[in-house]
């Protein structure tokens, strides 16, 4: 009993491990209130959560709100681009499906809508960690998602179904006899535990483009420095501290 109670037996881990992700939930939800602001969240959600993955020092509010500074002009480009064209799609399919019978072609451009939907859905997945680990240009970094997304499609599934999954196992139990009952763990973990399981995958994927170089620690909260291998899908993107 005395191991079960430690502070470094596998129980207290674990509450340790729920703590961060509740901070970690909350300030995403917080910092996503704006909306403008979602895709910096989402980017400062996973430079945290994949540092916790690797068992890096990670000090949860001071590490996502440096993501946040460092990459909130390049995430809001991405965001409001995915954003655009998200509703674009969403509209047209739309006006297709309504209109079928006086649209000669509607049922073809709804199926290049729904294609095109895929590789949205992909772009999005990989898109904010991808800039949470590398530095680029927005327009290589969105290259880079979506040439990953589809180099590592079955992992790509693996990351879309654990994100699908935990939304509809919340939504499925919002509200039973008028009350909802899963509302206060979205609201807690919805966020945050689908991003830190992803983030093991991402981690595994990442790690084929990049090579560590050194150790050397430049501050005591610093991030290892990495450099990216040269291949054919990621360029020469420097360093991401």
């Amino acid at each position: 009993m005395k191991g079960f109670f430690s502070y470094d037996s596998g129980f207290f881990r674990v509450l340790d491990k729920l703590g961060s992700l509740f901070v970690l939930n909350l300030l995403t939800l917080v910092c996503s209130i704006p909306l403008f602001t979602v895709g910096a969240s989402f980017t400062a959600l996973y430079y945290v959560t994949m540092k916790m993955v690797r068992d890096e020092e990670t000090y949860i509010t001071k590490d996502y709100f440096r993501s946040f500074r460092q990459n909130f002009r390049q995430a809001t480009v991405i965001w409001l681009v995915l954003f655009i064209l998200s509703s674009v799609l969403f509209f047209d399919y739309r006006l297709m499906s309504l209109n079928r019978e006086k649209i000669p072609a509607a049922g073809a451009f709804m199926i290049l809508t729904t294609v095109c939907a895929v590789f949205l859905i992909i772009e999005t997945a990989y898109v904010f960690p991808v800039l949470a680990k590398f530095y680029n240009t927005v327009g290589q970094t969105m290259k880079n998602a979506i040439l990953m997304g589809i180099r590592h499609f079955p992992k790509t599934l693996a990351i879309v179904f654990i994100d699908v999954i935990f939304l509809l196992i919340t939504l499925t139990g919002l509200y039973r006899n008028g009350q909802s009952f899963l509302a206060p763990l979205y609201i807690c973990l919805g966020l945050a535990v689908p991003a830190y399981a992803n983030s093991y995958i991402f981690v595994r994927i990442f790690d084929q483009y990049i090579q560590i170089d050194e150790t050397a620690e430049t501050g005591t909260d610093e991030e290892y420095l990495s450099r990216l291998q040269s291949e054919d899908m990621v360029e020469d993107n420097g360093k991401k501290e």
